[in-house]
């Protein structure tokens, strides 16, 4: 690990997890299952959103996007019962691809598009 790294500041340090896994032509029910997994994660401590979607450009991806106060509370989610309840659930339906990256949040504030500013 880089001596630069402070492993103190990653714990606390907000991040998003956000990308797609691709399921093929079982993602519909993947999606079922992973609805009933984020709804459960939205109320864990350190979890500000837990969002899980079909792409509707791809027909057999799930699109992701998670937003964790820290480290820490992304290890106890990995620990929850529903998260153990979702992969076995999952566990009939490969996954073909996938891509998810996890972004630092270094700075946040309240978007206004274009139309909503010139009101």
């Amino acid at each position: 690990m880089p001596e630069e790294f402070n492993t103190e500041e990653f714990n606390t340090e907000e991040f998003i997890i956000a990308g797609w896994m691709e399921y093929g032509p079982h993602r519909d029910e993947v999606l079922r299952h992973f609805n009933v997994c984020a709804a459960a994660s939205r109320d864990e401590p350190g979890c500000r959103d837990y969002t899980v979607c079909a792409d509707p450009a791809h027909p057999g991806r799930v699109v992701v996007f998670e937003r964790w106060a820290g480290q820490d509370d992304l290890v106890e989610h990995f620990k929850t019962p529903h998260i153990a309840a979702f992969r076995e659930a999952i566990a009939p339906y490969p996954r073909s691809g996938r891509s998810l990256y996890r972004y630092f949040v270094a700075r946040a504030e309240e978007f206004q598009s274009s139309s909503a500013a010139a009101g």
